[in-house]
Parts: structure tokens; sequence; C-alpha cells
């Protein structure tokens, strides 16, 4: 092989191997469980239950809704959805559910981020839509 190819592919693995490396395995969702039952509205949330940069949200037909679960509610061992004790259901990610709920803030207008934190007893990570935040509970998947 001659020194200049040689040279070439040396540093291409150069390039990849760290680039491997810094992939590493994909993290849980971020669940935001509050921290001890509260009441948010009454309101009917329908839905898709989805993941988007590492948060749980409800898709909506215009944005993304960052959720605050009641206390109880875990992701699956499989971390392909959530188990809501309170209604029984196990809820895969990517399906259509309806719950109980309201939102907290709408259109970036509502509770002030620090105020939700603070009353819920949460931390909404920067990865996280905050301008429309919602409580949820009580879900169920939509047939069809």
């Amino acid at each position: 092989m001659q020194p200049a190819r040689r040279l070439v592919r040396i540093a291409a693995l150069a390039l990849v191997i760290p680039l491997t490396a810094c992939q590493g395995a994909p993290s849980s969702p971020h669940l935001i469980t509050i921290a001890k039952p509260a009441r948010a509205g009454e309101a009917l949330i329908q839905g898709e239950l989805a993941v988007v940069r590492g948060c749980v949200v409800v898709k909506g037909p215009r944005r993304n809704s960052t959720v605050l679960f009641d206390p109880g509610v875990t992701l699956l061992p499989s971390v392909e959805g959530l188990h809501d004790p309170h209604s029984g259901n196990d809820i895969p990610f990517g399906q259509r559910i309806s719950g109980g709920g309201g939102f907290l803030r709408e259109n970036a207008k509502g509770w002030p981020i620090s105020d939700i934190e603070r009353f819920y007893g949460v931390t909404i990570p920067a990865a996280c839509p905050k301008d429309d935040i919602m409580r949820l509970r009580n879900m169920e998947v939509l047939e069809g």
C-alpha cells in the first residue's frame, strides 16, 4: 500500500472512532412526575404521546406540550411507553391518547416556569418545550 493512502485511511479511522464512541446508547425518556397529587383542570386532553428530544410530550395539532404526570406514573420496562396506575393502562409512545388534565401554560401564557416547578416540585429540563405545559392523568389509548 502506498504511504499516502495508508495515511488517509489512518486519518479517516482517527475521525470515525471518536464519533462512534460519542454516540453511546440512547438515554431513557425524561418522565416528569409531580411530587404530590394536585389538581390542574378538568379538560379532556387528546393527542399523541411521544418522546421529543428526550422529553415525554403530547403532540397537538400546532405544537408539542410538556406533560407533568401524577405520582406513580412510570416508564414501562421496555422504555417504549408509560404505565398509568390510576387508569391501570399501559400507554405506548406513538399512540393517540385521551386523559383528564389542564394546561398550566399555553402559547407561553399562564404560570411562570419557576412557579410551576416550585408548586409541583419538579424541574423541567432545558430541552423540553416550555411554551405549552400540561397536567395529564387517567390516560387511555384512543382506538382508531
